[in-house]
């Protein structure tokens, strides 16, 4: 990878510039009260939260970590995660102080880092980010970038309530190009399919109504007996040495480490997930079974980390395995995103599906959103009322 090399400056009237460069080492614990200003004590992404994380960010090429600094303070933060071999990036933790967001800091750093990586230096494909829905801003600033709406992750995040995040994703010319055509979906994933649709060129899908073996709602599903492990070390080396396998082999979950593996007894489910105890978040990462069906995997996963005390967790499956998908909707698991290209294998790239499951109550009152990001909500909600509400009258006129 060339050499990073990033700085902007920004002449504002009658005041001291504002630089925007590359993070250094030395600006660690500023970067840290900058995140504190803004969010209080909520702020829960371990790459800013622990210094060590923070230092190797700053400090490895797969990152680019810029500041934006006035007088010696740093007043403005962005982050954008790097894979080059799988040639995928996602940028967050955008943060700008209160008395300087008229400046367009935000939109300035993360244009910066966009064109540096996706034309100057071609390291990437696709860049995909999560935008926050307190309020209006983050939404537009990628909207204005270019970033294509792909969907929504409700009830996410927990900083002082229950947030609802937005998914959005901005793709070369390349990723798209390179992009495997006409997937295979359930009919429950088509409108989301079709809200992407309208925003890029895609042919039409192919819905095939599956069902499951689970797919009758009086059917119980089965739980596998899990057990925790949490031991950090033992389960970066383990899982350095594990190949998914069966319906693993279809999931996909960028940029998270594992940090949580449910295991049965005998050994023969093993699910790799990472976990956040603050903001209450999971997601599956990978794992190897015996299962037969990954309704009963999905609804084992769920019932122990429901027990752990996590409001939320997701799993992200390709749009190309109709069955499987199947089954994660049949464990309740419900589709709210759909993201083209977002796996890469060989020279191939395979679109994806964003299905989640949520403990807590949904509570959408506080949620902020920019038009077509309203559909997804619409069918996702539609979807929750059919899976956890309407079944119930089902059942009662038969």
């Amino acid at each position: 990878m060339a050499l990073k090399k990033i700085e902007k400056i920004i002449k504002t009237e009658g005041k001291p510039d504002i630089i925007i460069r590359l993070a250094k080492t030395p600006d660690m614990r500023r970067i840290q009260m900058l995140y504190a200003e803004v969010y209080g004590g909520n702020y829960s992404i371990p790459i800013v939260t622990d210094k060590e994380k923070m230092r190797r960010a700053i400090e490895d090429n797969e990152y680019y970590w810029l500041v934006a600094e006035c007088e010696g303070r740093v007043i403005g933060s962005l982050v954008y995660a790097l894979d080059l071999f799988y040639r995928n990036s996602k940028a967050f933790g955008a943060v700008v102080s209160q008395e300087f967001r008229k400046h367009d800091l935000a939109f300035t750093m993360m244009k910066l880092v966009l064109d540096d990586i996706t034309e100057t230096k071609d390291l990437v494909d696709i860049v995909y980010a999560t935008t926050r829905t307190a309020n209006y801003a983050p939404q537009k600033l990628t909207e204005s970038l270019g970033f294509i709406k792909l969907g929504i992750f409700p009830n996410s995040n927990r900083l002082q309530y229950n947030e609802t995040h937005c998914l959005t994703g901005y793709f070369t010319e390349k990723a798209l190009g390179r992009r495997r055509q006409t997937p295979v979906v359930i009919p429950e994933i088509a409108p989301f399919y079709e809200i992407v649709r309208k925003q890029i060129k895609l042919e039409a899908a192919q819905v095939k109504d599956v069902k499951g073996e689970y797919s009758e709602h009086k059917s119980k599903i089965p739980l596998l007996n899990f057990e925790m492990i949490t031991a950090p070390e033992f389960i970066k080396n383990r899982w350095k040495k594990t190949k998914s396998n069966s319906f693993f082999e279809r999931i996909f979950m960028p940029f998270h480490e594992p940090n949580l593996i449910l295991i049965t007894p005998d050994q023969g489910t093993e699910v790799y997930l990472t976990f956040n105890q603050k903001d209450k978040y999971s997601v599956v990462v990978g794992g190897v079974t015996n299962e037969k069906s990954f309704a009963v995997v999905l609804e084992s996963i769920a019932q122990k980390v429901s027990q752990m005390d996590m409001a939320y967790v997701e799993v992200i499956i390709d749009a190309y395995s109709p069955a499987i998908q199947r089954d994660a909707l049949d464990a309740r698991f419900i589709p709210s995103a759909y993201f083209p290209c977002a796996k890469r294998m060989e020279d191939k790239r395979y679109d994806c599906v964003v299905f989640s499951r949520t403990f807590d109550i949904l509570d959408f009152r506080n949620v902020k959103i920019i038009s077509l990001y309203r559909n997804f909500l619409k069918e996702y909600l539609k979807l929750w009322r059919e899976n956890y509400i309407e079944l119930v009258f089902e059942t009662e006129q038969k």
